[in-house]
């Protein structure tokens, strides 16, 4: 753009030169000044077409030049757990950008390494749990047989095969979700199913299902209920109340879920849904385990800013059927 502007200079210059030597070398005063104002205009006008055209050439070499890093940033905003294969694949890095890109592909070759293995460490553990799993169904049905059980232990039984029966259901669901990397999507339920099946344990009395319970999820109701679950969990163990409120949103249904408990302390906050964090006495699994199931719809699980004397509020976003 500079060598444009002073390619325009020396033309105007130049022009200007020829027009004192007319004026030199011509009587007619009037008719001199005349041809001096063309020049000088016409020497501004040609200065600002070669500046123009310098910007649009310097515009188009750089669109050009960074075609391959805006390639780069949509890849980035889609790859996800679903999309392992997908690169940047630029090409040779025959220039510095298309070295960059070779390096990320690498990275993401890792990357995708990590989690493959994690599903296949998740898809082992589901599949060895499913025997003694089908073990204690079975002893149970064949105590539930017995004539002599008295009521109180009829009713423990047939908690223990309830306990059973959900447990298979989720880990079928999680054996899935670890071999294919995403969820049954072909099974509904409505939002008050998936919180009574994520609310059945101590505490569950204290929950309140506020709003939207006849919304209904593209989620079997096993796996919505693992995404819930861990959160109403959490809240019913700190908390006196637990309110949640269920709202449709372009596509989605968010599960919003309040507590009057003491919050999430500001030091786990950013760590809360990492394997194995916990504020409490628990495992620290149960978090990160909702949050994966959550995504595995393209959903998710967050927590929201804290408020000053309030509770812990979380957000559950599964699709809508």
């Amino acid at each position: 753009m500079l060598g444009a502007a002073g390619l325009g200079a020396a033309v105007a210059l130049a022009q200007v030169a020829v027009v004192h030597l007319v004026i030199d070398n011509t009587a007619d005063e009037a008719l001199a000044e005349r041809v001096e104002g063309y020049t000088v205009w016409s020497s501004i006008a040609a200065g600002l077409v070669m500046v123009l055209l310098a910007a649009g050439l310097a515009a188009w070499v750089g669109r050009r030049a960074l075609e391959p890093v805006g390639r780069m940033a949509r890849t980035a905003t889609e790859w996800s757990q679903h999309d392992l294969d997908r690169r940047f694949a630029l090409g040779p890095p025959t220039d510095e950008i298309r070295a960059l890109g070779a390096t990320l592909d690498t990275l993401l070759d890792r990357v995708s390494q990590v989690i493959l293995g994690e599903q296949r460490l998740t898809a082992e553990l589901a599949h060895e749990l499913r025997s003694p799993l089908t073990t204690i169904r079975a002893t149970a049905d064949l105590v539930a047989m017995r004539p002599d059980l008295d009521d109180q232990l009829r009713e423990d039984v047939d908690d223990i095969l309830a306990a059973c029966h959900e447990m298979a259901a989720t880990m079928t669901g999680l054996l899935h979700l670890a071999r294919t990397g995403r969820a049954h999507s072909d099974e509904q339920t409505d939002v008050s199913s998936a919180v009574a099946a994520a609310s059945n344990g101590p505490g569950h009395d204290r929950i309140t299902l506020s709003e939207g319970a006849d919304l209904v999820l593209a989620a079997p109701a096993a796996l919505a209920a693992r995404a819930i679950g861990p959160v109403l969990d959490n809240a019913t163990r700190l908390a006196d109340h637990v309110v949640v409120r269920a709202v449709a949103r372009a596509g989605w249904i968010e599960i919003e879920i309040t507590d009057d408990g003491p919050g999430v302390p500001s030091g786990i906050r950013e760590v809360l849904f990492e394997p194995g964090r916990s504020g409490g006495s628990g495992s620290g699994l149960g978090l990160s385990l909702a949050r994966r199931v959550a995504r595995s719809f393209g959903g998710d699980v967050t927590l929201a800013p804290a408020v000053p004397g309030a509770g812990a509020t979380f957000l559950v976003r599964l699709p809508a059927a």
